[in-house]
């Protein structure tokens, strides 16, 4: 809910933007500072969890602002499933990136952490829809 509430009070582009770059900057620091498991391993998977999870709130409240009332169930349908097929594509990767990093579970992981790098500039080129009616 986080982030729905985030993006009703800051705008939606801006809220996405802070997710991102939250997102890119606590998974760089637990994949690649953190090396044993303990207090702050558990600290930074919670705010993993929760920073990631924030888009499930944003996701819901953007997206059907986008689309006109007779594809809005279809634009959301759409844009919903394509990020899965991308995560999909994400999980098939890792495998290679292990293999690529030597084993390295923690490097490859840091390797697909950077998709929110590219989030940070995308987003850019969508519309702010915050305080607009809903198209028709």
């Amino acid at each position: 809910m986080l982030g729905a509430l985030a993006a009703g009070k800051i705008g939606r582009r801006p809220a996405y933007f802070g997710l991102c770059l939250l997102s890119l900057l606590i998974c760089a620091g637990l994949f690649r500072f953190v090396g044993q498991y303990g207090g702050i391993f558990l600290f930074l998977v919670f705010l993993t969890g929760s920073v990631t999870a924030a888009f499930y709130g944003w996701l819901p409240l953007y997206l059907p602002e986008l689309f006109p009332t007779r594809v809005r169930a279809t634009g959301q349908g759409l844009c919903f499933n394509f990020g899965r097929i991308l995560a999909a594509g994400g999980a098939l990767a890792q495998g290679q990136l292990v293999s690529a990093y030597g084993g390295s579970y923690a490097k490859a992981g840091a390797t697909i952490t950077l998709i929110y790098a590219l989030g940070l500039v995308l987003i850019w080129l969508a519309p702010e829809t915050k305080d607009r009616p809903l198209p028709d």
